[in-house]
């Protein structure tokens, strides 16, 4: 079973322990304000979870995860210690069910919360430092999507950065259309060419490449057929990095 399918799981396990919470939760009649912040947390921490095991949930989480983080931080701590308060006050014995509940909600706090918060805060550490964190099943270097075009949409080039300075596609023909040359080191600001770009977005009626130095430009996408896209440092072939489109000229 590989990491996804067993984190789906754990999460799967966690939100029927946390629906059982809540439930017993609104059984207590705590108010909807108290089982309203229960599954904020919840929520937020099954995010955290996918997010650090899946690049396109971490994506979509992104900025979010500092405030979520942040609540689930408060909310979970602000419980626990209310549960320990209210257990040193208690006048009458323990009962059983009690004993149970009190068990419970440690191995709730240090099995399923402790992790989603470390996970929250890998996730808001990938913000400060992009890529210094080895997360499991990481983005390839270089996606694209969608992989079906037609006249009038676009794809969009996802890329894992620094990468290499120069974008060249391979049309269905058998030519190299260079779209970004390369251009050399110490040319440009650290972090302001084409290399540091994370995201690129190419339309199918109006990106152009180059044949060779000096030519004219000319429209990429013209043919029907795959399109291999690749980015790499000039002659650069075995560290590139490639993906695929198919293009149907024929759709208007």
């Amino acid at each position: 079973m590989g990491i996804w399918n067993s984190t789906l799981v754990y999460v799967g396990a966690r939100t029927l322990l946390a629906g059982a919470m809540i439930a017993l939760l609104l059984r207590r009649q705590v108010g909807p304000w108290y089982a309203g912040g229960q599954v904020v947390s919840d929520l937020s921490c099954a995010a955290f979870l996918l997010g650090y095991v899946n690049p396109d949930i971490r994506d979509d989480i992104g900025l979010l995860v500092v405030p979520l983080l942040l609540f689930v931080l408060y909310w979970e701590a602000t419980r626990f210690l209310d549960n320990r308060r209210a257990a040193a006050v208690r006048d009458d014995e323990e009962s059983t069910l009690d004993t149970v509940l009190r068990v419970y909600g440690s191995l709730w706090a240090f099995g399923f919360v402790m992790p989603a918060v470390l996970a929250g805060g890998f996730l808001m550490f990938e913000l400060l430092a992009p890529g210094e964190w080895p997360f499991p099943n990481p983005r390839p270097g270089l996606v694209c999507g969608p992989v079906q075009l037609e006249p009038g949409t676009a794809v969009t080039m996802r890329m894992s950065v620094p990468h290499g300075a120069e974008l060249s596609v391979f049309t269905p023909a058998g030519r190299s259309l260079v779209v970004v040359p390369f251009v050399r080191k110490g040319t440009q600001p650290l972090g302001a060419g084409f290399d540091y770009m994370a995201r690129l977005t190419l339309g199918t009626d109006t990106v152009t490449g180059f044949a060779a130095p000096g030519s004219r430009a000319e429209r990429v996408f013209t043919d029907s057929g795959v399109y291999v896209l690749r980015v790499s440092s000039e002659a650069e072939f075995n560290a590139s990095q490639v993906c695929r489109v198919r293009y149907n000229a024929g759709k208007s």
